[in-house]
């Protein structure tokens, strides 16, 4: 054990280091956050995958009780770690808490990992420290409660460190690890898989000028993507071929709106910290801070490197490289920028320009921790590192503590399945069925024409006639029924009307109509006795995507074991 942990000293202080961003989810009960729905989202994963629904698609309790298809669409790598904890038989609330503080471990040990290879182990250490307790890291988690945006951090070090070990090696399991935690990122948070396109691309540039075998780099990057995409497939391409039939247009151009949430320059020097909102102008509720350790010391790093280039006319290429990501990143969440979001519409989905943070964090962690290269003494190398990272976590940890402790709550207040229909489902309902009844809601934005009495109390309604019902299934993917009808009249499944879910009445597949406010499953019934059962099939973008995730992961399967003989 002591000769792992020598061997491993520096991932353990890493880990060390970390622990005091979440040390506050040491506190009984949870917090609120702007995303309210983890815990919930959660249970009904959970429950989705105990009825048999995989790969999970309809959550049965979200969208206010109606069959949400929630899973078919929002990228839900977290939660399914998280329910790892969950089988091993944690709670809902500790499951999500384990989870966070997973996240933020691995965001510092593979930060470490990345920028040890160029800056060493000292000033690892340091990026890894100014990476972890970057202000925007606690916003994710204490205040937006964002928390597949928060496990971003998480594979973007990682995906870069990948590449560069695929661009000096003939090592092919960086093939097959550039692949999979690229298709972890896009399960993760499948927007921050699209805007790191320009980053990982433009990192790609850089390493392949230093390369004689362009060419088998750029095919391995290659293969590694399209091993990625289709790794993924069961998830982006419904959800991208889908996502017509659902309301998420609107939320795009309403209160998510990229123009409403530019970030103004100085901002990133100091932003009053809050657990508000963000909106038009600069006195936005919630922090867009860079961190000013992080500014300080890529200022002095930048002075540095002009001064040594202006006195010995030399230069470190990978540091001008991380100057310009950061550059591009700081650009396009300002407002200087808004002409490129006006013209590429695919960044409309993007929503906030300050997603873009993440890689402004990355950026400028790397680019800070560079300082020590200029320091040629060991021993002092050592001692302002130490000095850097108490300096770092000491100004930074009371960011890492959410608003208030709802000390009392138990998993009970979140998974409670009314808890769920209404006050879960209120919060983001942008997948319900496009041409749902809407009104316009306080804010002036569009919401569901729905009141709390109106959620699903039941699997089933008759809306006409004289009907007697025996429930025999009800499961997200799946309903059975026996059906009496004494006089004949209309017959409701309470679940919204997707594609893919197919009526059969007595054996005979049925059409059924779903012009009501909600778009919920209804036709009509004669007298008699009646087998009723609705299935939730795969449509044509669910069967290819299953099928190119099966045979990509078999690939890789195979690939591994191959590479692993040929060794």
């Amino acid at each position: 054990m002591k000769k792992f942990i020598r061997g491993h000293l520096f991932y353990v202080i890493v880990i060390l280091i970390s622990v005091l961003s979440f040390t506050a989810l040491f506190n009984p009960g949870f917090f609120p956050i702007h995303d309210d729905e983890q815990v919930g989202r959660l249970f009904e994963l959970n429950y989705s995958l105990e009825s048999g629904h995989f790969p999970p698609r309809i959550s049965q309790n979200l969208g206010f009780g109606y069959g949400y298809p929630f899973f078919n669409f929002y990228p839900s790598f977290v939660y399914y770690v998280a329910e790892v904890f969950v089988l091993t038989g944690f709670g809902y609330i500790s499951s999500i808490k384990i989870m966070i503080a997973l996240g933020f471990i691995l965001s510092g040990v593979f930060m470490f990992l990345f920028s040890k290879e160029y800056l060493g182990k000292y000033g690892g250490l340091l990026a890894a420290t100014l990476y972890i307790y970057a202000p925007y890291h606690s916003v994710d988690v204490y205040v937006r409660g964002a928390l597949p945006e928060f496990w971003s951090f998480v594979f973007i070090p990682l995906i870069f460190w990948s590449l560069k070990k695929l661009s000096e090696t003939n090592e092919n399991k960086y093939l097959i690890l550039m692949s999979i935690s690229s298709a972890m990122l896009v399960l993760t948070h499948n927007l921050v898989a699209m805007m790191s396109g320009i980053f990982i691309f433009i990192y790609v540039v850089f390493l392949s000028l230093f390369l004689k075998n362009k060419k088998e780099f750029y095919f391995k990057f290659i293969l590694s993507g399209l091993l990625a995409l289709s790794f993924s497939a069961y998830f982006w391409i419904p959800s991208f071929f889908e996502r017509k039939f659902t309301m998420i247009e609107l939320l795009t151009s309403e209160l998510a709106d990229y123009r409403q949430h530019f970030i103004y320059l100085k901002q990133f020097w100091n932003s009053p910290w809050g657990f508000g909102g963000s909106g038009y102008g600069i006195n936005d509720g919630m922090s867009f801070q860079i961190g000013k350790l992080n500014i300080i010391l890529t200022i002095t790093t930048i002075s540095l490197i002009i001064i040594r280039f202006l006195e010995k006319k030399k230069i470190d290429y990978v540091l001008i490289l991380f100057i310009l990501l950061c550059a591009i990143s700081i650009f396009i969440q300002t407002e200087y920028s808004k002409f490129i979001w006006d013209n590429l519409k695919t960044f409309s989905y993007i929503q906030f320009p300050w997603r873009f943070m993440l890689f402004t964090v990355f950026t400028t962690s790397f680019i800070g921790a560079y300082f020590l290269n200029f320091i040629k003494s060991e021993k002092i190398k050592v001692i302002i590192t130490v000095i850097l990272i108490m300096i770092c976590i000491l100004s930074s940890y009371k960011f890492f503590n959410p608003r208030i402790f709802l000390t009392d709550y138990t998993d009970e207040n979140y998974i409670n399945t009314d808890f769920i229909k209404w006050n879960t489902s209120i919060l983001a309902f942008e997948y319900v069925p496009n041409g749902i009844g809407t009104k316009t809601g306080v804010f002036g934005n569009t919401v569901i024409d729905i009141s709390s009495d109106e959620i699903s109390k039941a699997s089933h309604e008759v809306i006409s006639g004289d009907m007697n019902i025996e429930t025999i299934t009800n499961l997200p993917h799946r309903k059975e029924f026996r059906v009496n009808v004494f006089n004949s009249g209309q017959f409701q499944i309470n679940t919204y009307s997707f594609p893919g879910w197919k009526v059969y009445v007595n054996g005979k597949k049925i059409e059924y109509k779903d012009n009501n406010k909600l778009k919920l499953i209804r036709f009509n019934l004669d007298e008699g006795k009646h087998e009723i059962k609705a299935e939730f099939t795969d449509t044509n973008p669910r069967l290819i995507g299953n099928l190119l995730t099966f045979i990509s992961v078999l690939g890789i399967i195979i690939l591994s074991v191959w590479f692993r003989i040929k060794k």
